[in-house]
């Protein structure tokens, strides 16, 4: 989940210099993915590629965008955390869980600094390039000093007073030159005590980022393999070819989401809607829908239409508390449509083709729609709704008003299934479109005026998702050389002899999954431990990802911890416990879902093996 879901942070660091510094260079990295990709789909045609090394310079912009984006999440207290203390708003013993929080960080973040520091070292040597002229570890230096200025700004932006943070320098430099001096012998028996040691400041707030490299970084310490192999791995994940169309996507969602978008798909889906029974609830879910595929996110379509939804559901005389679930629950109801962010990431760390995976997930996805649609048409039946008149006039203007944001679908589906474009240029096209949309044709955002703001909120957010993915994918590196997914695929299919018995066991794992952790983290984490094991049991690598994904939209609604619940306490001030009742019955909605598509496969494969993929 989120650490600031319920965290109100100052801005006045803002002004600060550094934070501009930083703001303006995550921008121009920005433009950078967005413009050569752009020119790529202009001089294809023409067999004219002005930039040697395009796809290159794209790759290695968005390991920048990573580390820079980090610290702005920093600076900004948006990382990814547990943090337990601030959400169930634990007093007792915060100062010592800060100063814990704070020096295992500090310890941390500095080993990362060395083992960049040592992958650049080893790197020098090489005559690799970027373009034919700019040497490849001068675009790999971003990770020590990114690795070391997150450090320096983690330990100024902590909320400690200044004797504190003294305390926590010194701390972490005694506990690294620790673990740098102490004998090679050793380090084995360091392990155990030290991984209790970070589940517990991970549970005390630790970001998930730094718990996941500091276990990295354990790991390979304790079995004398030189840590460089840790932010080599980070290196290899974040330059992979696909992962530019994660920022792309990223700011396509944000500059929809500053500007009229959610206002307008409103009103085109109440126009198309109002008028059946229940139509203002089917309104919120094909609205929802359309808004979580775009942006990837159902935290921001929770609360960027939460807030415009809810009137309009209380309007047609819908129950408060069901109009609340319901907004719960469609958050996350587009997460399988394109250009959903956490496809392409399965799509990466389970060698699925992306395209191939967005076919599978678009009946599931469809299904899922329809069904929460007939049972809100029951219930709003039942409570007599009001329903709004059909206005051919209303739907026309509404209608044409969206026509911009209507083309955007068209735009990826052509893209990602016409073969016309790669993924990268599709997003970039998407992105670029996003752009047009809200600043020429619509006007909503000033381009000079707001862009700033657009480009910090789009970097915050890739990198919190980039730095967690990149520091899992050591992890995860760690487990295939000591072979940990093949040792566990003899094991389930010595205790489980049953490809079914294993879907429902995989199901109940997945669900505590979902609900524990976010979407991205789990994606990282478990992807590569499950899908040898799937494979093992004869089950397609496209169902096993729609599987996974839809049981990690089910554990969004899963008491205590499901993050779509925090959202919805958060945007509509309502207490937890109140929030989770109104849940109930959406949760066994996705419950039913989810048994479905994993024991009828050809729901999902169908369009797949339609389309020859």
């Amino acid at each position: 989940m989120e650490a600031n879901l319920a965290h109100t942070v100052s801005v006045e660091y803002r002004s600060n210099i550094s934070f501009k510094i930083f703001n303006y260079a995550a921008a121009v990295l920005l433009m950078g993915i967005l413009v050569f990709p752009l020119l790529d789909v202009i001089g294809r045609p023409l067999n004219f590629f002005p930039i040697r090394g395009n796809t290159n310079w794209v790759q290695h912009f968005t390991l920048w965008i990573a580390f820079i984006g980090a610290i702005l999440a920093t600076f900004e207290n948006k990382h990814l955390a547990v943090a337990s203390v601030s959400i169930f708003k634990i007093q007792r013993g915060k100062k010592l869980a800060e100063f814990l929080v704070g020096t295992g960080s500090l310890i941390i973040l500095m080993g990362l600094a060395k083992a960049s520091f040592d992958l650049v070292y080893y790197q020098y040597a090489s005559p690799e390039t970027i373009g034919g002229w700019f040497p490849l570890w001068l675009a790999q230096v971003i990770m020590p000093a990114g690795f070391l200025l997150l450090a320096v700004v983690n330990l100024t932006r902590t909320s400690v007073n200044r004797k504190q943070k003294s305390a926590i320098l010194v701390a972490g430099l005694a506990l690294f030159l620790f673990f740098t001096l102490i004998p090679a012998s050793t380090h084995y028996y360091l392990l155990t005590p030290f991984l209790i040691v970070l589940i517990v400041l991970t549970f005390l707030g630790l970001p998930i980022y730094i718990a996941l490299g500091g276990v990295g970084l354990l790991l390979f310490y304790a079995a004398a393999i030189p840590i460089a192999a840790l932010p080599a791995e980070t290196y290899r994940i974040i330059t992979q070819p696909v992962l530019p169309s994660i920022p792309l996507f990223a700011l396509a969602g944000t500059v929809l989401a500053n500007g009229g978008a959610p206002g307008r798909l409103v009103r085109f889906v109440k126009a198309w809607t109002g008028w059946l029974p229940g139509g203002a609830a089917i309104s919120t879910i094909f609205g929802c829908a359309l808004f979580t595929a775009i942006t990837g996110a159902s935290g921001v379509t929770i609360l960027a239409l939460g807030g415009l939804l809810l009137p309009i559901l209380l309007a047609a005389r819908q129950q408060k508390d069901f109009s609340i679930g319901l907004l719960t629950a469609s958050g996350s109801v587009g997460l399988l449509f394109p250009p959903s962010l956490p496809v392409i990431l399965y799509g990466v760390y389970g060698f699925v083709a992306i395209d191939r995976l967005f076919l599978a997930g678009l009946l599931p996805g469809i299904l899922l729609v329809l069904i929460l649609a007939l049972f809100t048409t029951y219930k709003s039946r039942k409570a007599g709704n009001q329903k709004e008149k059909f206005d051919i006039r209303e739907i026309m203007t509404a209608t044409w008003a969206a026509r911009g944001d209507l083309l955007l679908p068209v735009v990826v589906v052509a893209g990602l299934f016409g073969g016309l474009f790669t993924l990268v240029e599709t997003a970039a096209i998407t992105a670029f479109w996003a752009l047009v949309l809200e600043t020429v044709i619509y006007r909503k955002i000033k381009l000079f005026k707001d862009s700033m703001k657009i480009f910090l909120e789009t970097t915050v957010m890739v990198g919190a998702l980039l730095i967690v993915l990149g520091l899992a994918s050591g992890l995860v590196s760690y487990l295939v050389d000591e072979q940990i997914p093949l040792k566990a695929t003899d094991w389930v299919q010595q205790a489980i002899h049953s490809k079914y018995v294993f879907l429902l066991m995989l199901n109940i794992l997945l669900l505590l999954v979902g609900a524990l952790m976010d979407i991205y983290s789990a994606i990282v984490v478990f992807v590569p431990l499950i899908v040898p094991i799937g494979m093992a049991f004869g089950v397609d690598t496209a169902h096993l990802g729609v599987i996974f994904l839809a049981n990690l939209e089910l554990g969004y609604l899963t008491p205590p911890v499901g993050m779509n619940l925090f959202f919805s306490s958060l945007r509509f001030e309502q207490p937890l416990l109140r929030v989770w009742k109104t849940v109930i019955p959406f949760l066994f909605i996705f419950i039913i879902w989810v048994l479905f598509i994993t024991y009828v496969p050809e729901l999902t494969l169908l369009l797949p093996q339609l389309f020859g993929r």
